[in-house]
Order: C-alpha cells, then structure tokens, then sequence
C-alpha cells in the first residue's frame, strides 16, 4: 500500500466515522456539538495534520501505520456580527437566511502550517506545532443603497 492509498483510506474512514456515528448515535447521548466543529486535512511527506473538534491532530506517517504524535487546540474565533433580533413579519419581509459555514482550511508549506479558522488566520511551526501568529483578516464592506 503506497502513501497516497493509505493516506485516502484514512480521510475516508475518518468521514464515514463521523457521519455514520453521527445518524447511528441515540441522540440523547450524544455531547452537545463542540463550539466550532469545522475540520480540515493536510500533509507531507512526514505528518499529517488534522482539524477536528477544535484541535489540530498530527500524525506521524508510516509504511504501516499512523500515530497520533501531538494534539492542540485552536483558538475559539469571535462570534459572527449579527444585527439585533427584530420581531419577524413574515408578511413583509421572508425569513432570514441560514446560517452559513464559516470558512476553514489547512495549508502547510515551507516549516508553517496556517489555519482558517472563520475570520482568523493562525500560523504554527512545524512539526512542534507551536502558535507563532493569529491574523483576524478585515470585515466585508456591504454597499449601500440600491442603485
């Protein structure tokens, strides 16, 4: 089994666990969701970083195997902006929309690994995974008016 065989294997038993105990699990046992449950996954020749539960999982990669070597947690980002809660008149005006997903993504390059992590860039060392930067990257600017 060559590198690349192994390292799909993984990702897709790591997405199937999660989505088949997910529909599986009696709902009243399950922890309630953590904070921010968005994830991720990237590598090199030697590790392999995954985002999960809101930590950074890194794995030591093998012919045979994959070891948990180190685990952090990723800080929490700020909540988004919202509007003040209005009373709805759904008469006038339709429902909101849903939510969207916050964005989020894994990059490893050059001894650094960068996060998205919703409106936050964070740059680790690797492999010691060790927090050396956060950038909150700039609000979007909505235009006014309708013109």
């Amino acid at each position: 089994m060559n590198m690349r065989e192994m390292l799909t294997g993984f990702s897709l038993a790591l997405i199937l666990g999660l989505t088949t105990g997910t529909a599986l699990a009696d709902q009243s046992d399950m922890p309630p969701p953590p904070v921010h449950g968005v994830s991720g996954i990237c590598g090199d020749k030697t590790y392999l970083y995954v985002m999960a539960g809101g930590e950074i999982l890194q794995y030591g990669i093998t012919e045979t195997e994959l070891k948990l070597l180190i685990s952090v947690e990723v800080p929490v980002p700020p909540p988004p902006l919202t509007p003040p809660p209005q009373e709805p008149n759904f008469d006038q005006n339709p429902p909101p929309p849903l939510p969207m997903c916050m964005p989020h993504g894994l990059w490893i390059t050059d001894g650094f690994l960068y996060v998205l992590n919703g409106p936050m860039i964070h740059r680790y060392s690797t492999p010691d995974l060790r927090l050396l930067t956060t950038i909150d990257l700039p609000r979007p600017e909505f235009m006014e008016g309708g013109n």
